[in-house]
């Protein structure tokens, strides 16, 4: 050896000698205080988490003297252990491609099994995969398993879970990983581990968060939640479109967002008597009425109220749902105007029937002629058919409601003659001077298999209505069109009314509703008719709608096949 080869190595000695100091003190440094400065730096928020973990992968990497660092955490749902940022000395193009399935690979085998590897020449180890070792130039490396641990008090480990694995590759100045460095590594993961996984707990509770905020705010009622001081928490869009609110109001008092007397009164109420009332919380529902900006209309909603507290059973704040009840209050209202128009029409039919019968009785000396006699007759009758099809009409409401099908009897029948018989019937009921009746059959005359009863049921609510609401007269027509190409028949029942504003139309065939018009606010009934209309319809498989205009009249329109779908039907 020559003197110039003595004092390049005597140099080297002194180099080495150098690292290995800095080294240690390193390693000492990390052991008085990086637990407890990363441990503090986790109660933070995504952003600081990343940051620590940058530092880490840094601090190892210098520690080891390794040129990689990478932590790979398990993706439950598709089994593999994934790359993630931040690593040292690795691209995010080499993350990203950095995937191992967790039952394959030195990778895979540390993870399962919780035990550190360490390998000195990578290309013609069996163990690794090579693909990774070509991405990556690994030549050799360390790998340890990143395990969280659950500690009682005591110290003592109540369960213990693998969440990925920790690795350094290719040791600087061409040295090789040695045993010292497994367990210094070992030491390093637990930190690693605790950071990673206040950061995934971290992450999961900012998802749930959005999770909560997004379902909230897509939830049809509206729903405020106030603080114990009076601010709004949490405000979602339907209540702010409830109250007329367009931005957020969440920090502001509801003193300075609520524009409603009576809400603002009972959230004062709550905030008032809640927090020392001494009594056992219960929820509170109370109605107020709130005018639509957009339709008008008003509408009413429920309060439900409760106050929200913690575990020390102190007022945290209250939370208020808002509920449309508008269609049940309306619900509620028609019923009750149903059963006194119903009361009516039962009594109309019946006042003529005891008068006529009555007087018939009393005639002692026959002084009715016969001409008189069956006069009173035909009253007594049309006035018992007008009795029994309400009472028919109520019965299969009643039917319908409670999910009975309307059974049907199937007849082959002439349609032509059976609008002329419908015409002939209204004509003996009503007022018809004013109102052409005209059948329009193309071709004349069409048969089908039909629900007679039923259909001859249909066009009389129709065309009673198409008379009804025409107080000014007009012509009112029956339409029947044969569709040889479906073999279907289309039926129509036109007027030159009063026609249906379009905001009515989406209530037309519910039960109950009746169509609010100055000029027939005279007209009586019982709101049930379309409803039976619709599903007398239906049961014949068909479809029924509705063409209008306001003040030019109406048409509706409904097609059912020609002969029954149901296999099992058979004619009667």
């Amino acid at each position: 050896m020559t003197f110039d080869d003595r004092e390049a190595l005597r140099l080297r000695i002194s180099q080495l000698e150098q690292e290995l100091a800095n080294r240690n003190q390193e390693i000492a440094r990390l052991q008085r205080g990086i637990k407890a400065s990363e441990v503090t730096e986790t109660q933070v928020g995504i952003t600081e988490f990343e940051d620590t973990l940058k530092r880490l992968v840094q601090r190892v990497s210098m520690i080891l003297q390794a040129e990689k660092c990478v932590i790979m955490i398990l993706d439950k749902e598709k089994g593999e252990l994934v790359g993630r940022a931040p690593a040292f000395g690795m691209s995010e193009n080499d993350l990203h491609m950095l995937r191992v399935k967790s039952n394959s690979g030195l990778v895979g085998e540390v993870f399962r099994t919780e035990r550190p590897a360490i390998f000195h020449d990578a290309v013609n180890d069996p163990r690794t995969i090579k693909e990774n070792v070509a991405l990556l130039h690994i030549r050799n490396g360390v790998i340890v398993p990143l395990i969280v641990e659950k500690r009682d008090e005591e110290n003592r480990v109540l369960d213990r879970i693998t969440i990925g694995v920790l690795s350094v590759y290719n040791k600087r100045y061409g040295a090789e990983f040695i045993e010292e460095d497994v367990r210094l590594l070992e030491r390093l993961s637990r930190n690693a581990a605790a950071v990673i996984a206040n950061a995934q707990m971290f992450q999961e509770l900012v998802e749930e968060k959005e999770k909560l905020v997004h379902t909230i705010e897509s939830l049809y009622a509206g729903l405020m939640l106030v603080n114990e001081s009076g601010r709004i928490m949490q405000m979602n869009a339907r209540a702010r479109q409830i109250f007329n609110i367009s931005n957020d109001p969440s920090g502001k008092h509801f003193r300075e967002v609520l524009n409603h007397e009576k809400a603002l009164d009972i959230l004062s109420r709550l905030l008032e008597t809640s927090p020392n009332s001494g009594e056992e919380d219960s929820n509170v529902a109370e109605e107020i009425s709130v005018t639509d900006p957009e339709t008008d209309e008003e509408r009413i909603f429920q309060m439900h109220s409760a106050p929200v507290r913690g575990e020390d059973n102190k007022l945290i704040g209250i939370a208020i749902i808002l509920n449309d009840i508008t269609e049940l209050r309306n619900l509620d209202r028609m019923k009750t105007e149903f059963v006194a128009i119903a009361a009516h029409e039962l009594r109309t039919p019946m006042t003529p029937i005891k008068g006529f019968i009555s007087m018939l009785a009393q005639d002692e000396f026959d002084s009715f002629s016969f001409e008189e006699r069956k006069e009173y007759y035909d009253i007594i009758e049309q006035n018992v058919d007008r009795l029994n099809r309400l009472i028919n009409d109520l019965l299969n409401v009643t039917r319908i409601e409670r999910g009975i099908a309307l059974q049907l009897f199937w007849e082959d029948v002439d349609l032509t003659a059976l609008a002329e018989s419908v015409f002939e019937v209204q004509r003996g009921m009503t007022n018809t001077d004013k109102h052409p009746l005209v059948v329009d059959s193309v071709p004349s005359p069409i048969f089908a298999t039909v629900g007679k009863d039923q259909l001859e049921q249909i066009l009389q609510n129709l065309v009673s209505n198409a008379i009804k609401y025409s107080p000014d007269g007009g012509e009112v027509r029956i339409i029947l069109r044969e569709e040889t190409d479906t073999d279907s028949l289309l039926c129509g029942v036109q007027d030159h009314g009063t026609g249906i504003p379009e905001s009515a139309k989406a209530k037309l065939f519910k039960p109950y509703r009746r169509i609010h018009n100055p000029k027939t606010v005279s007209v009586k009934g019982t709101g049930i008719g379309l409803f039976l209309v619709k599903n007398l319809v239906e049961a014949h498989h068909g479809t029924i709608w509705v063409e209008s205009e306001l003040g030019k009249g109406t048409t509706f329109w409904f097609r059912i096949p020609k002969t029954p779908q149901d296999e099992n039907s058979q004619s009667k």
